[in-house]
């Protein structure tokens, strides 16, 4: 499995921290997203990991997860989760995001938090209403100065 970024090899670094991401995104009961994230530290450190999933004491079951609306509407992102268990140790910090490109929802966590930099999936041009909040997402990172690195994967 190569990764890239735009049209670049990545360091290695990079790797580990989305490969992290990516097994983290295995722990989701959410069978349509499988999202994960890993904070690192402006220092390289490993601080957090999140998956999207329902908040800690409520009920993730089959009927709920399959539910679109209530699903949509219970999940907390794989970002917000790692930005919680962070704290205030996410500020200069790295995110890195698998499964799926970081929605406008979780932009402005990210950007509150003060994260500096994101490795994510670059959003679709397809009009469809996730890569659409992803452009958002993208342009609210860019206006806030975020460094933003979209990584792609070849076998």
């Amino acid at each position: 499995m190569n990764f890239l970024i735009e049209s670049k090899e990545m360091n290695k670094w990079d790797i580990r921290f989305c490969l992290l991401a990516k097994h983290v995104s295995e722990w989701s009961k959410d069978p349509n997203a499988q999202v994960g994230a890993a904070l690192s530290s402006k220092k390289g450190g490993d601080i957090s990991i999140g998956y999207n999933g329902f908040p800690m004491g409520v009920e993730d079951s089959a009927e709920r997860l399959t539910d679109k609306a209530v699903k949509l509407e219970l999940v907390v992102h794989a970002e917000v989760n790692a930005l919680i268990a962070a704290g205030s140790r996410s500020f200069g910090s790295t995110l890195y995001v698998w499964g799926k490109p970081i929605c406008a929802r979780c932009a402005g966590p990210i950007i509150q938090a003060g994260v500096k930099r994101v490795v994510a999936l670059k959003p679709d041009t397809n009009g469809k209403t996730w890569d659409l909040s992803g452009q958002t997402a993208y342009e609210m990172f860019l206006e806030a100065g975020i460094k933003v690195d979209f990584y792609s994967v070849e076998d």
